[in-house]
């Protein structure tokens, strides 16, 4: 790799046997699998970083990770995060079950690029006490969808 980029510096994948400028070959690293770091700061047994998520795994953890944080919970981030735990209080409804779906497609498709999302399924469980959620999405450069699925409940306190 050149120390400063400039426009004749090109890199080869074999995958697609693609030429590309270092923004471009950035770009496509980046798109090919979805990497982040796992929430439990766990280490990686054979180098003793910080173990690393990858693909479909870390987008679950990220829209779970997403869906479970309150707005204004994060600092210098207020924007991120959803109002899924004030609509757990609600009543429990149709009305309700689709208000969750809609937030949950809002939040992924503002902060989770990565997730394309095909359907998003709510159902009541526990007797009104919380909420099945079923996300099916799909991921760039993959065919097959992905099913991720939560429980959510009421909790005391914060």
């Amino acid at each position: 790799m050149a120390t400063n980029s400039i426009e004749e510096d090109f890199y080869t994948f074999d995958q697609a046997q693609l030429d590309l400028t270092d923004k471009q070959a950035i770009k496509y690293l980046t798109l090919l699998t979805p990497r982040d770091l796992t929430i439990q700061f766990t280490r990686n047994p054979n180098t003793g970083d910080i173990a690393l998520k990858s693909g479909s795994n870390a987008i679950k953890e990220s829209l779970k990770n997403l869906i479970l944080t309150k707005k204004f919970e994060r600092p210098f981030q207020p924007g991120i995060g959803s109002n899924i735990m004030d609509l757990l209080f609600e009543p429990n409804d149709i009305i309700t079950e689709q208000l969750i779906a809609d937030e949950i497609r809002s939040v992924a498709e503002n902060f989770e690029p990565r997730a394309n999302i095909q359907d998003v399924i709510v159902n009541d469980e526990r007797g009104g006490m919380g909420y099945r959620i079923k996300i099916i999405f799909t991921v760039a450069n993959e065919s097959e969808p992905i099913t991720f699925t939560t429980f959510l409940e009421q909790t005391r306190g914060a």
